[in-house]
């Protein structure tokens, strides 16, 4: 059983920016043009990545992102953060988390079920998985937070086709992004509809995997002014079908078959060169036929269970944006309505079948959670010595889960053990033994700034801070026979909240000799909620009513070095982070988790980003690294045994390499490119103070592909093999405590597939 899916049983039964912008560069060298700025673009408004023209001098170029909530150049930003163009994306044949995240330093993914897939940055995490608490990574789109306040229903792994970039910001983001930010956020930024032109995209592919099946994707763009500079519409469908590779002995083989659709529409109406105002739509489900783990007892992508554990997970979101330029400042107001939806079966005969009667025991789960995000902020104009960024922000989040557990037989065994007329009130129907619900409601309140000055040529201070309140309230109901074992009772109800309001600053300090050169020190704090527990009583196991807030200082110094005629980048950054109060998942001697606060955590370590157009014209290399030492201070005691001080944070490799080569034949039409991509994972516990170490393993990707032009659009093609070597490296897991019920998540098998692009 994964530790989610136990934890939600659980809560209920109780630069420096990472330039490349990323595009590798053409055979000559060439960088895609300048792109002007309409008068009506709103400051912090979104849109294609922009270039500028003092930053592209026949090399590497600086980009436009919003990582501050405002649009800025790359090489403005005192803050540690990856940009990844489209552009990037597509070169490299991304689609989801799995193919891009290695290339952010500091960043580790944690692949396990679609939806449920989690990312951390530099080890802050005590878990791998989506658990019952609030997670450290914040996950947004156009910065509308798409992690509810509280622990996520789900996780959206929007796909990249006619995304304009992804930034992914390292390091606590709090003051300006709110809470479940303490490693770190990931921004999508879509493209958006454009009025000055016709355009339209599609791709089309088809992949297998040796041995196992064959999937596919279609996908389409289709962009149209409905009033030539005023009024335009967007539209993006697309659907993946990834092949399966487990093999589940009691069922068949290739059993987790998953099915992904997405849709995205973009509205946007400019009525004056001031104002803009535009509506984004997304929706997403991701349908998986069955848990693709593995079973320690069992060899590598094989289980045995009696029935499919399908998931299924399903997003919509609605967001309306309004940018206003005043002659001082601009101004940006937005709401957003945001739904989640989670169906998941899991065979829980091997932990209740004997128990029960020896029957088949299957748990059901659903799940829905409704979010209202609001936010308005204020944003000076222009490049005076003073800057400054006001904003206040709003969010409320409701959430349900609904269990239902049942074992063949079950009236009849509990029939047996207390009588037919006690046994009647312990069950629903002939097999359902426990039908309870948990909900969860969470607001957040905040007001937050920032305000720059220039104090010298060259050196500007940045302080600002948020003020917060975050509270969330818990009720559950366990009826039925788990609540007359524990409670002595057929019907159990508890509740529980959490408040809390405090400040965090922020200061950093950016110093720029030249064009070529950025130094910067960053001070900044981040935050996430407290969480109820609502674990069920068991007196051997003792456990606490909840976890507090817990809280996170970091302090980095980073570096951006533009050299040799912009043909070299290096990005390196220094980190140390005090983790204090911190909140943990932990497992229970009984097998269930609960939420505790254990003690302090520190995170030290090193990053470098390095992207070099080489003398040899058309050959491009790109390096991450990232050394992370992260470990727990002191040793804690817990109703599962004790975590020893200097115990490694789940999800807190100590290495991570990656490398890009890209080379692309010159004086050829096509631009045929050759690219090897190679990546490499330290280990790390899944969870804190757990035995089974994630990691460890290295993965190759060779890609072809080339480029033609017709009059009826571009063309691209690309033939590409992931996993060249076939590795079996274990991307996520937990030791539950025995061999039939440890469960263990593994790199996907070899995968060979061919992709067609076209372009208007």
């Amino acid at each position: 059983m994964s530790a989610f899916r136990l934890a939600l049983l659980t809560a209920v039964f109780a630069p420096p920016a990472s330039l490349l912008a990323q595009d590798l560069p053409s055979a000559a060298h060439g960088l895609k043009a300048p792109q002007k700025t309409s008068p009506h673009k709103a400051a912090g408004s979104h849109g294609p990545a922009e270039s500028h023209p003092a930053d592209v001098q026949g090399g590497l170029e600086t980009i436009t992102v919003s990582a501050e909530r405002r649009r800025q150049s790359t090489h403005d930003v005192a803050n540690s953060v990856t940009v990844l163009s489209g552009q990037f994306l597509q070169k490299i044949g991304a689609q989801s988390y799995a193919d891009y995240i290695s290339q952010v330093p500091g960043a580790t993914f944690n692949q396990a079920l679609p939806g449920l897939s989690t990312i951390t940055f530099r080890g802050i995490a005590t878990t791998a998985g989506l658990d019952q608490g609030q997670g450290t990574t914040g996950y947004f789109l156009n910065d509308i937070p798409l992690a509810e306040p509280g622990f996520a229903i789900a996780v959206p792994d929007i796909d990249t086709f006619d995304v304009a970039r992804v930034e992914a910001l390292r390091g606590p983001q709090s003051t300006l992004f709110g809470s479940a930010t303490l490693g770190g956020a990931i921004d999508y930024i879509p493209n958006q509809a454009d009025s000055s032109k016709i355009d339209a995209a599609a791709q089309s592919s088809i992949v297998g995997m040796p041995g196992h099946e064959v999937g596919y994707a279609e996908k389409g763009m289709f962009n149209i002014p409905i009033i030539k500079g005023k009024l335009a519409m967007r539209g993006v469908l697309d659907y993946r079908q990834d092949p399966g590779y487990i093999t589940n002995r009691g069922i068949g083989t290739n059993t987790n078959t998953s099915y992904t659709r997405n849709a995205r529409v973009s509205v946007v109406w400019t009525p004056t060169d001031k104002d803009k105002l535009a509506y984004t739509y997304l929706a997403q489900s991701s349908d998986i036929s069955d848990d693709p783990y593995s079973l320690i007892a069992m060899p590598d992508y094989q289980k045995a269970r009696q029935t499919e554990e399908p998931l299924r997970t399903q997003i919509q979101m609605h967001e309306l944006r309004y940018d206003h330029d005043f002659s001082f400042a601009t101004l940006s107001a937005m709401g957003a309505f945001l739904r989640k939806g989670k169906n998941a079966t899991t065979d829980y005969t091997p932990y209740y079948g004997t128990s029960m009667g020896g029957g088949n025991t299957t748990l059901n789960e659903t799940g829905d959670s409704k979010s209202m995000y609001y936010e308005v902020r204020l944003a000076s104009r222009g490049h005076s010595r003073l800057s400054w960024l006001l904003g206040a922000a709003y969010y409320e989040t409701w959430k349900r889960i609904e269990d239902n557990v049942s074992t063949a037989g079950v009236s009849s065994y509990l029939s047996g053990l207390y009588g037919s007329s006690v046994a009647s009130s312990l069950t629903q129907g002939a097999d359902s033994w426990y039908w309870g619900t948990a909900n969860y409601d969470g607001t957040e309140k905040s007001i937050f700034g920032e305000f720059s000055y220039t104090l010298l040529k060259g050196l500007t201070v940045t302080g600002g801070a948020r003020v917060f309140n975050a509270a969330e309230t818990a009720s559950t109901e366990t009826p039925g026979y788990l609540a007359y074992a524990s409670y002595g009772t057929s019907l159990y109800r508890s509740a529980s909240s959490t408040s809390q309001t405090s400040a965090l600053p922020k200061v950093a300090l950016r110093y720029e000799p030249n064009k070529a050169m950025m130094f910067y020190f960053l001070f900044s704090e981040g935050y996430r909620f407290g969480t109820p527990n609502s674990v069920i009583y068991n007196a051997a196991y003792p456990t606490p009513t909840g976890t507090k807030s817990d809280s996170l200082m970091n302090y980095e110094v980073g570096a951006r070095l533009n050299l040799f005629h912009h043909h070299l980048l290096l990005e390196p950054t220094l980190y140390w982070i005090d983790w204090s109060n911190m909140q943990a998942r932990l497992l229970r001697g009984d097998g269930l988790t609960y939420g505790a606060n254990v003690g302090s955590a520190i995170s030290r370590g090193a990053e470098l980003s390095a992207t070099w157009i080489t003398p040899i014209e058309g050959l491009t290399l790109k390096v991450n690294g990232t050394y992370d030492d992260a470990h727990t201070n002191q040793s804690v005691t817990t109703s599962g045994g004790i975590i020893a001080g200097g115990s490694q944070l789940a999800s807190s490799p100590k290495w991570q390499f990656s490398e890009i080569m890209s080379y692309t034949v010159p004086n050829l039409s096509m631009e045929p490119t050759f690219s090897v991509i190679h990546h490499y994972r330290g280990s790390a516990p899944g969870l804190l103070g757990n035995s089974l170490m994630t990691g460890n393993y290295n993965t190759v990707d060779l890609r072809l592909s080339g480029t033609f032009h017709t009059p009826q659009g571009q063309f691209g093609a690309s033939i590409y093999v992931n996993n060249v070597g076939n590795s079996h490296g274990i991307t996520m897991g937990y030791d539950n405590g025995s061999a039939l019920v440890n469960q263990y998540y593994l790199l996907p098998p070899r995968l060979i597939g061919f992709t067609l692009n076209w372009h208007l």
